[in-house]
C-alpha cells in the first residue's frame, strides 16, 4: 500500500509545487480587483477578491491591512455617488481583508455620520477606538499620544501651583527679604529691592521657566508637609518632562522605521508591500545583521518569492546559524513537500535553540507526513513542554500551510532598530534615525533647572530653618517674623489681631473699627481671587485655600481632558487622518468630562461666603 502512495506523493509535490509557481503577488491581484469593481464588473471584482485571500492563505497572509483602508476609502467615494452595490462590495472586501482594522472602522463611522445613521456611527467609532489599542502600531501611537498630553497636563499644573505658591507666601518672602536688605539699604529701595527679588530670573534674563523653579526653591520653607510634598513631586515629574516626551517621540518614529514595520508585518501575518521595499533598501546598507535577513526573507514569503527568501535565510545562518532562519528554511522545504531536508533544517534549529518550540512543533508535522508517527507523537510532546498553550493553540487552529513560521520578536526587532540608529549608517537612506538615549535626553535646560530647584529648596530649608520664615496672619494677611514679635505668641496672628480676637484687651474704637476695615476688606479680596481663579482654572481655588491635594488632582485632570480635546488628530495619526467621527466622539467626552470637573470643584467657591468673626 505504501508503495503505491509514493508515486502518488510525489505527483501531488509536483502539482503543489507547479501551482504555487503560477500564483500571482498579491500586490498584482488586489488592482486587478478594484479595477473591476471601478469598470462595474463587481462579480469579477469578487473573484480576485478570492483570488486574493487563496493566494495570501497560500504564502501564510491573513490580513490586508492597506488594500482594506483603500477598499473602505472607495465604499466611502462610492457613497457619496449613490452606488449602492459598488459601497455594498467594497464595504464587505474592506471587512473580508482585513476585519481588525481601525482604519475600516472609522471609516465605516464617517460614511454612516455623512448619512445621519448616528446609530451606526457611533458604534463603529467605538468599535475602531476599541481595535486602535489591539493594533500594535496604533496602540504604541495612542499610548504616546496619552503620554505627549499627559506631559503637557503636568506641565501647566505645575506652573498653576508654581503661581499659588506666589500668591500665597510671597508677601512672607518680601518681608524676609526686606529684613534681609534692611541691614545694608535704607528708605524705599528696600521695597522695590525685595519685590525685585521675587522675580530675579526675569532680572537676569534666564526666562519665565526659571521663575518657576525658583519659586519652588525660594517658598519651600513657607509652605506646609504636603506643599512641600508635592513641590518635591512635582519638581522631579518636570525633570523627566523631557525625556518622556523625547522617548514618545522616539517610540512614534521607530514604530514606523523599515524594522518594526516589518516586524510587525511578519508577527500579525499582515501584507504590507511598503514594508518589503524598505526593509530591502535597510539590507543593502546594514547586510550584516541576521534579523534583517529573516523579517526579509518573511516578506518575500508574502510575495511568494520563495527563493529569494530561502537566500536571505542562508545569509542569515552564515552570519549567526540563526535558530529562526533554520526553521523558516526548513518551512520553504516542507511547502515544497521535501520532508526530509525540511526535517533536517528544523533538527538544526533545535541544537541551535533548544527552547524554540515551533521547531519541534513543525519537525513533529514533517515527520508525520513522512509517516514516523512515534517520532511525530514524541516532537509534539517536547513541544508542549516548551510552549504548552501556544502549541495547544497551533494545534486546534493549525495554518493553512500546517507548518509556523518563525517572527523575530517585537524586543528584537526594536533593539536592532535602535542599534542601527546609534551606529548611523541608516541615516544616508533614511534621513534622521531616531533611537532614545537617556543621558543625551536629560542634558536640558527643564531637566537640569527642575532637579536644581529641588536640591537649592531643601538646601536653603536646611539653612534657614533655624532662623525661621516669616508668616502672614490668617485674620488681615499681615506678614510678621521673628522680629516682629515674640516667638511665645500666636504663629497665625500678627500683634493688633491678637489683642484683639485672642485677648480682647480694649483698644481705641477706632482703632477696632480700622482693624475690622483691615480684616474685611482681606477676606473680600481672598474670596474674589479665589473666585477669579476657579472661573478658569478649577482646582486652583482650592490650591490657594490650602486644599493641595483635591486641588492638583483636580487641576490635572481638567487639563488633561482638555488637551486630550484640543489635539485630538493632531498627534501621532493613531485615529487616522479621516476618523472624523471618532474624532468628535473624543472630543466631545473630554469637553463633557472637563465641564463636570469644573462644576464640582469651582461651583463651590463661587457658594462660599467670606467670615471675619
Amino acid at each position: 500500500m505504501r508503495s503505491r502512495l509514493v508515486p502518488l506523493a510525489v505527483l501531488l509535490s509536483i502539482a503543489a509545487v507547479t501551482a504555487r509557481a503560477e500564483q500571482s503577488a498579491p500586490r498584482d491581484i488586489f488592482p486587478q480587483a478594484a479595477s473591476a469593481a471601478r469598470d462595474g464588473d463587481l462579480d469579477n471584482a469578487a473573484k480576485k477578491t478570492n483570488e486574493l485571500v487563496d493566494t495570501g492563505r497560500a504564502y501564510g497572509l491573513k490580513r490586508y491591512p492597506v488594500y482594506a483602508s483603500a477598499a473602505a476609502g472607495y465604499a466611502r467615494q462610492m457613497s457619496a455617488e449613490s452606488k449602492k452595490d459598488v459601497v455594498d462590495w467594497a464595504d464587505k472586501t474592506a471587512a473580508r481583508l482585513d476585519p481588525r482594522s481601525p482604519a475600516v472602522s472609522f471609516s465605516a463611522a464617517d460614511m454612516a455620520a455623512e448619512r445621519n445613521n448616528w446609530g451606526r456611527a457611533l458604534p463603529a467609532a467605538a468599535r475602531g477606538i476599541a481595535l486602535m489599542f489591539t493594533n500594535y502600531r496604533t496602540g504604541v501611537l495612542s499610548r504616546n499620544d496619552l503620554a505627549i498630553v499627559l506631559c503637557l497636563a503636568m506641565a501647566f499644573t505645575s506652573i498653576i501651583f508654581a503661581i499659588a505658591l506666589f500668591l500665597r507666601y510671597g508677601r512672607s518672602m518680601a518681608h524676609d527679604f526686606r529684613e534681609m536688605l534692611s541691614r545694608k539699604f535704607h528708605g524705599g529701595s528696600v521695597s522695590v529691592l525685595a519685590f525685585a527679588l521675587l522675580f530675579l530670573p526675569i532680572f537676569l534674563w534666564l526666562g519665565p521657566m526659571w521663575l518657576i523653579f525658583y519659586w519652588f526653591a525660594i517658598f519651600f520653607g513657607y509652605a506646609n508637609g504636603r506643599e512641600r510634598a508635592l513641590i518635591i513631586v512635582l519638581g522631579l515629574c518636570i525633570a523627566a518632562l523631557p525625556l518622556a516626551v523625547d522617548f514618545a517621540a522616539t517610540d512614534t518614529a521607530i514604530v514606523d522605521s523599515p524594522v518594526v514595520m516589518s516586524a510587525i508585518s511578519s508577527a500579525d501575518q499582515t501584507y504590507q508591500p511598503e514594508a518589503l521595499r524598505r526593509v530591502q533598501e535597510l539590507v543593502t546598507i546594514v547586510p550584516d545583521d541576521p534579523t534583517l535577513h529573516i523579517l526579509l526573507g518573511n516578506m518575500l514569503m508574502f510575495e511568494g518569492s520563495e527563493a529569494q527568501a530561502a537566500d536571505h535565510y542562508r545569509h542569515a545562518i552564515q552570519i549567526n546559524d540563526s535558530a529562526g532562519a533554520h526553521v523558516n528554511l526548513g518551512n520553504l522545504h516542507f511547502l515544497q513537500n521535501d520532508y526530509g531536508a525540511a526535517s533536517t533544517e528544523y533538527l538544526a534549529a533545535q541544537k541551535r535553540d533548544p527552547n524554540m518550540a515551533i521547531a519541534f512543533y513543525n519537525d513533529s508535522v514533517a515527520s508525520g507526513e513522512m509517516y514516523r508517527f512515534d517520532e511525530q507523537g514524541q516532537k509534539l510532546e517536547h513541544a508542549k513542554k516548551i510552549d504548552k498553550d501556544a502549541i495547544e493553540q497551533l494545534s486546534q487552529n493549525p495554518p493553512a500551510q500546517k507548518i509556523a513560521m518563525y517572527h523575530p520578536k517585537m524586543r528584537e526587532a526594536w533593539q536592532v532598530a535602535s542599534a542601527i540608529a546609534k551606529k548611523g549608517v541608516a541615516r544616508s537612506l533614511f534621513g534622521n534615525y531616531a533611537y532614545f538615549d537617556p543621558v543625551t535626553s536629560g542634558m536640558n535646560p527643564v531637566t537640569l533647572g527642575a532637579l536644581a530647584s529641588v536640591l537649592f529648596a531643601l538646601i536653603i530649608w536646611v539653612i534657614r530653618r533655624g532662623t525661621g520664615f516669616a508668616g502672614s496672619c490668617i485674620k488681615c494677611g499681615r506678614t510678621f517674623c521673628h522680629r516682629c514679635k515674640s516667638a511665645r505668641e500666636s504663629a497665625t496672628y500678627c500683634t493688633q489681631c491678637i489683642h484683639i480676637y485672642l485677648k480682647r484687651d480694649g483698644v481705641a474704637l477706632a482703632t477696632k473699627r480700622a482693624k475690622l476695615d483691615e480684616v474685611s476688606d482681606h477676606y473680600t479680596g481672598v474670596q474674589r481671587r479665589n473666585k477669579l481663579f476657579a472661573t478658569f482654572l478649577p482646582g486652583s481655588a482650592q490650591i490657594l485655600e490650602g486644599r493641595t491635594q483635591i486641588g492638583i488632582l483636580g487641576m490635572l485632570a481638567f487639563f488633561l481632558f482638555v488637551s486630550t480635546a484640543v489635539f485630538t488628530g493632531r498627534l501621532a495619526p493613531a485615529l487616522g487622518p479621516v476618523a472624523n467621527t471618532a474624532q468628535m466622539a473624543v472630543r466631545l467626552i473630554s469637553i463633557v468630562l472637563a465641564a463636570l470637573i469644573w462644576f464640582f470643584l469651582s461651583v463651590p467657591v463661587y457658594r462660599r461666603r467670606a467670615t471675619t468673626s
